[in-house]
């Protein structure tokens, strides 16, 4: 895998684990409506990342970037 797809990946990858321990805190810490938004924006933020980094995976494949392992 080229370094150019795999240092975008590993940035999005910690991003989207980051964004869903945010999202945690705010779920248990629960002070009420504001938190309540704050972990839905977390989560949307994560949902996201996501499809960015499944879209960049998808383009890697396209160019031939990325390779899937055989057997």
């Amino acid at each position: 895998m080229d370094m150019i797809i795999k240092v975008p990946m590993f940035i999005l990858l910690g991003l989207i684990i980051l964004s869903l321990g945010q999202a945690m805190f705010y779920l248990g810490r629960d002070d009420g409506d504001v938190d309540r938004t704050r972990m839905v924006r977390a989560l949307t933020v994560r949902i996201t990342l996501s499809l960015i980094l499944f879209g960049l995976l998808m383009a890697g494949y396209y160019f031939g970037m990325v390779q899937p392992h055989s057997g």
